[in-house]
């Protein structure tokens, strides 16, 4: 696997022998001192330049930083197809055979004054030209967890609830991924919501979650966190069952902690009343064989 400072030997000595690339910035977590940084980590890299056109229309050249073993380009998909007659802004993501990953994004010079709005850590690592668009940002605010208005709060402990009901009928039904779709993506972007505010409320929401809520590590407790492992269901009926009380609890308390926190109602009676609901349903459950 090639080194940190091979892979940016390689996207520099690119950008400087190119007069096309005007300038290079780097994103992503290894622009941010707060951020997990090891061999995983993806080089995410910003090339500003002269007509984009000219790096979209053949792919060819991005061979030059090495043996590819899948790429994708997001700007062109099935369903949002790229003009590349245009010169808006393009993506290569690129995984390398020996384990290192490039996230390319080019950027037409022509719309490098939208770049005065990029909150998102950033280093300036080549400026031709001097744009004076190109800020550098050293810290993550931009990623910082938001504080709930109570009205968004009520929300989502509202629509937490609703979905559980959701799972119930699933189950009852004994549709699996109907009920396992509801808790582990429905329900799950609920109660992420939650424990994130439940954490950053110690913190006056100045911390940040981290992509896919990978930072819980750092602030949940050892028992929190073995507490949240053990919510996720495996496709056996009766443990969604028990996992669905566990996540509920555990919500619950996390919501009722925020509330108070923050100067909040908590609705104790909707809480103890679809439980007792879900409670119902379980009792009335057969296992399928």
């Amino acid at each position: 696997m090639r080194t940190y400072e091979e892979m940016m030997e390689l996207i520099m000595n690119k950008a400087k022998n190119d007069e096309r690339i005007r300038a290079v910035t780097m994103e992503g977590s290894r622009a941010n001192p707060n951020a997990v940084c090891d061999q995983y980590s993806d080089f995410d890299i910003c090339y500003y330049v002269t007509d984009i056109r000219e790096f979209t229309g053949d792919k060819s050249w991005i061979k030059y930083f090495g043996e590819i073993l899948i790429m994708q380009c997001p700007e062109d998909w099935y369903h949002h197809r790229y003009d590349y007659n245009s010169r808006e802004k393009f993506v290569y993501l690129i995984q390398f055979q020996d384990g290192n990953r490039i996230d390319l994004t080019l950027i037409d010079v022509s719309h490098i004054e939208e770049e005065r709005k990029n909150a998102e850590p950033r280093i300036v690592l080549l400026n031709k030209d001097n744009y004076d668009a190109l800020i550098p940002v050293e810290n993550d605010e931009a990623f910082y967890i938001n504080k709930p208005a109570e009205k968004e709060y009520f929300d989502t402990c509202n629509e937490f609830r609703w979905l559980s009901v959701y799972v119930t009928k699933g189950l009852c039904r004994h549709e699996l991924y109907y009920a396992k779709y509801a808790y582990d993506v429905l329900m799950m972007k609920m109660f992420l919501k939650m424990l994130h505010w439940k954490i950053a409320v110690d913190y006056d929401f100045k911390i940040p979650a981290g992509n896919s809520s990978k930072y819980l590590k750092r602030y949940l407790s050892a028992e929190d966190m073995q507490r949240f492992a053990g919510i996720f269901p495996n496709g056996d009926y009766a443990d969604i069952w028990t996992k669905l009380f566990l996540i509920y609890n555990f919500f619950a308390e996390n919501a009722e902690y925020v509330a108070a926190k923050l100067g909040f109602s908590f609705d104790r009676f909707e809480t103890d009343s679809v439980k007792d609901f879900l409670t119902s349903r379980k009792n009335t459950f057969y296992q399928p064989f």
